[in-house]
C-alpha cells in the first residue's frame, strides 16, 4: 500500500515537472520572433568638424516623422534615401560613430526578440583615407517611438 502511494506520488511529480518544462519551451519559442524588416539602408555619410548630424556619438535615434528627421540632419545634408520616407509605414533609425579612418563598408542587421529590437552595425575601416566619423542608418517597417533597441557596433580594421 505504501509502495503504491510512493509510485503514484512519483509518477504525478514527474508528470508535473514534464508539463512545466514543455510549457517553458513553448513560451521561449513564442518570444523569439523573425527578423524585423529593413526596407532600405543609408549611404555612408562622412562627418566633418561641423557635426552635420545632431546625434550623440556612438548612439542611435528612432525617427518617426519628417520634422524629427529635419531636426537631426542639418539642412542640405539629407541623403536621397532620406528625402522621401513614408513615415506612415516606416521608421528611420539613424546614428553617428566616430572613426579616425574612412569607412569602406557598413553592414546592418536588425532583428526582434520578444519586445526588444537589436541593431548590429558592422563597420569595415578603410586605412587609405581619414574621417571625423560617419553617419549611418536604416529604414525599417514602422516601430513605436518608445521601442527599446539594443545597439551593438563591430569595427573591422
Amino acid at each position: 500500500m505504501i509502495m503504491k502511494r510512493i509510485i503514484l506520488f512519483s509518477a504525478i511529480t514527474l508528470l508535473i515537472f514534464a508539463t512545466m518544462s514543455c510549457e517553458k519551451k513553448e513560451t521561449e519559442k513564442e518570444l523569439i520572433l523573425p527578423n524585423a524588416k529593413i526596407t532600405k539602408t543609408f549611404s555612408i555619410m562622412y562627418q566633418s568638424a561641423k557635426n552635420e548630424i545632431n546625434i550623440e556619438n556612438g548612439k542611435i535615434v528612432i525617427v518617426n516623422s519628417q520634422k524629427e528627421l529635419n531636426e537631426i540632419f542639418k539642412e542640405g545634408y539629407l541623403t536621397k534615401e532620406l528625402t522621401n520616407v513614408d513615415f506612415t509605414k516606416n521608421t528611420v533609425i539613424a546614428g553617428r560613430y566616430a572613426t579616425t579612418n574612412g569607412v569602406s563598408k557598413v553592414e546592418h542587421k536588425f532583428s526582434k526578440v520578444g519586445d526588444k529590437y537589436e541593431y548590429i552595425l558592422t563597420i569595415v575601416l578603410d586605412d587609405t583615407c581619414v574621417a571625423q566619423g560617419v553617419g549611418f542608418g536604416i529604414i525599417v517597417e514602422k516601430i513605436p517611438n518608445n521601442s527599446e533597441i539594443i545597439f551593438k557596433v563591430n569595427v573591422i580594421s
